[in-house]
């Protein structure tokens, strides 16, 4: 009677091992964490006493570098979702959007430039809902990778001066001052450039996806 080779065998008849597509990963934790941390953000931004301000920095910074690390470590791992692929750059959207309308209110921007840069991500977020839901692939590209980073570094560089300013005001004892006239109009155009970049992207990426719509 011949032998079987029960080993090879059961290498031909055992399924392969598959990663599941499961909700919380990693990734997706650090993705749900800076949903939580945006509403704590604007607390603490609109918070009467200084020292909030420098909180509200910290707390952006941190939800930052959970956008950084939450696409690193899934593709590293293999848990790559498609609730993270959809809610990281949503995440992202909604944490430079509430820092960016803080800023209007605070008097520090014009409305319209902020108005334009929300307009493209309500317009390209949306088409992105409609091509999930319809089945599309849809990719960011690497100009809109960009303009995130480029929004990023803004609310912080804004965060900064803001902070800066505060303390200043403390220590002389003397009433906040966050904007002059030349501040203003350099950190307007600083929010055109990226202004631009944004609305760039977006054209660009209703060209390069207008098979899928």
């Amino acid at each position: 009677m011949p032998q079987v080779n029960t080993i090879e065998s059961n290498r031909m008849t055992m399924p392969e091992p598959r990663t599941p597509n499961r909700l919380w990963t990693v990734p997706n934790v650090l993705t749900v964490s800076r949903l939580l941390l945006t509403p704590v953000f604007l607390l603490l931004i609109f918070a009467a006493n200084w020292y909030f301000k420098i909180l509200a920095l910290l707390v952006f910074t941190v939800a930052s570098l959970t956008d950084f690390y939450d696409g690193r470590i899934a593709r590293r791992d293999g848990t790559v979702t498609n609730f993270g692929r959809f809610m990281d750059p949503l995440a992202d959207k909604l944490l430079v959007s509430a820092a960016l309308i803080a800023f209007v209110r605070l008097g520090m921007v014009e409305a319209w430039l902020i108005g334009a840069m929300l307009a493209r991500d309500v317009v390209i977020t949306g088409l992105r809902i409609f091509a999930i839901r319809r089945g599309k692939p849809v990719v960011t590209s690497q100009l809109a990778k960009w303009k995130t980073m480029l929004q990023l570094v803004l609310v912080f560089g804004i965060l900064v001066f803001i902070n800066v300013r505060v303390v200043e005001a403390e220590l002389a004892a003397q009433p906040i001052v966050l904007v002059g006239d030349i501040s203003y109009w350099v950190l307007n155009v600083l929010v055109a450039v990226v202004t631009l970049v944004a609305v760039v992207s977006g054209v660009r990426y209703l060209i390069e996806n207008r098979k899928t719509f």
